[in-house]
């Protein structure tokens, strides 16, 4: 077992910084965009408790990050860092071919040339370098519960995209991962 995988503590040295990093540059890739694009990118479908969890997670991550020590010069933080810094990457990159993407079509430029969700693998890379920087339990329980509940909205988002966009969605989805 990894001594203080479990370990809480409030301090200057925590996963809130990665998880500010990430918050000012999603924050500020968003208001670069379009604003069509803005609403295209906020539409998500409520499919209930589930949504609903989905959300509470993703802020839960947020919340927990004040709490957990970032390991310093070990090499889960160094290992977690390169995680969480491609994940920033990825991120950036979706999000720039998101925001000029044509508002009434799929994206499929880019990146989402071999992923459909890119943003959603970005913040995948992105919470698992904070679980390995901080070696936290509690962070994994969460960001477990986060992505299950993301299955199932990913799976309706591509239903509406079949509904919305036809058969040029569902070819998209046979040359996708």
């Amino acid at each position: 077992m990894i001594t203080g995988f479990f370990d809480i503590s409030p301090g200057i040295y925590n996963l809130w910084i990665l998880s500010a990093i990430f918050l000012v540059i999603s924050t500020g890739i968003i208001l670069l965009f379009p604003k069509h694009n803005i609403k295209k990118f906020t539409e998500v479908p409520d499919i209930g408790i589930k949504t609903k969890l989905n959300k509470f997670s993703y802020y839960l991550i947020l919340f927990i990050s004040v709490f957990i020590p970032i390991k310093q010069n070990t090499l889960w933080f160094y290992f977690g860092s390169i995680i969480f810094l491609a994940g920033i990457v990825l991120y950036t990159v979706s999000m720039f071919y998101f925001a000029i993407s044509e508002y009434n079509l799929p994206v499929t430029q880019g990146i989402y040339k071999i992923f459909r969700h890119p943003v959603y693998i970005s913040f995948f890379l992105i919470t698992a370098g904070m679980i390995i920087a901080g070696t936290s339990g509690f962070l994994l329980i969460v960001t477990i519960l986060h992505f299950y509940t993301l299955i199932f909205i990913i799976k309706e988002e591509e239903k509406e995209c079949e509904k919305k966009y036809g058969n040029l969605y569902i070819e998209y989805k046979q040359k996708t991962f």
